[in-house]
């Protein structure tokens, strides 16, 4: 059997990297990957406009980079940061944010929203850096508990179809554990991949980062779905060892997109 790892970015092909170093069978294609917003001048008056910031929600590490790239540390202040993960925070505390919180175990919106930062949020100013077309369920609930709620979409994600090498690779291997990294990148999947590699892999395990990713993947026809407790590589991982031995070393080269 073989592995795919959906993540997108370095930490995609680091972990591809690190999952073949430790002997697996492993190919690395993120359908969907970060872009920058569409109007990023337009996105930064919008940020602006919003501080000072009370609580920031980074629902992705890649908003994170973002941010950091839109407004520096010092025009952002001091604001609760609220992301999804160890992976996430790690990220985030490696770019010099301060006060960060995320979920003990998966980092779901609704996760997210059990936080004791978030109980009492009346007048709070709380922006919510987020990809275009991401959920909206964080917005509505603080809105409902009395915050001053902005959700800026700081980044958008662009669809990368797969490489001949991947195609080669999910066509040669017939038995796949398919690592989602998040629901657009399953929907992603699904939109991208001929049809017979979809199959595949969809009638295969599936390791998904989340109760709600795991719905997702159910209802687009997987019946061998695993909720791991976050997307970070600790959790994959630890999923991952419910699915069965090592598998075999076979190699495949990585996408040029990885």
């Amino acid at each position: 059997m073989a592995i795919l790892v959906t993540r997108s970015g370095p930490a995609g092909r680091n972990f591809a990297q690190r999952l073949a170093a430790d002997g697996y069978a492993v190919a690395h294609y993120a359908p969907v990957e970060p872009g920058p917003p569409a109007a990023p001048a337009t996105v930064r008056r919008q940020l602006l406009d919003a501080l000072p910031i009370d609580i920031l929600i980074a629902p992705s590490a890649q908003s994170l980079r973002q941010l950091s790239q839109l407004l520096t540390l010092d025009q952002l202040g001091a604001p609760v940061v609220v992301v999804p993960g160890p992976g996430s925070a790690k990220v985030a505390a490696d770019l010099g944010f301060g006060r960060i919180v995320f979920p003990t175990l998966e980092g779901s919106s609704e996760r997210i929203l059990e936080l004791p930062e978030l109980a009492d949020v009346a007048g709070a100013r709380v922006v919510i850096a987020a990809a275009a077309g991401g959920r909206s369920l964080i917005q509505q609930r603080l809105r409902a508990q009395g915050a001053r709620v902005r959700r800026l979409e700081v980044y958008q994600r662009v669809a990368v179809p797969p490489t001949p090498d991947i195609l080669q690779a999910l066509s040669d291997q017939q038995s796949w554990v398919t690592l989602l990294a998040s629901g657009g990148a399953l929907s992603a999947l699904r939109q991208q991949l001929p049809q017979q590699c979809w199959l595949r892999l969809v009638s295969q395990a599936m390791i998904a980062p989340s109760a709600r990713v795991a719905q997702q993947a159910e209802a687009a026809g997987c019946n061998a779905v695993i909720t791991a407790s976050g997307a970070d590589d600790d959790s994959m991982l630890t999923a991952l060892g419910r699915v069965g031995p090592r598998y075999s070393a076979v190699r495949y080269p990585l996408s040029d997109h990885s």
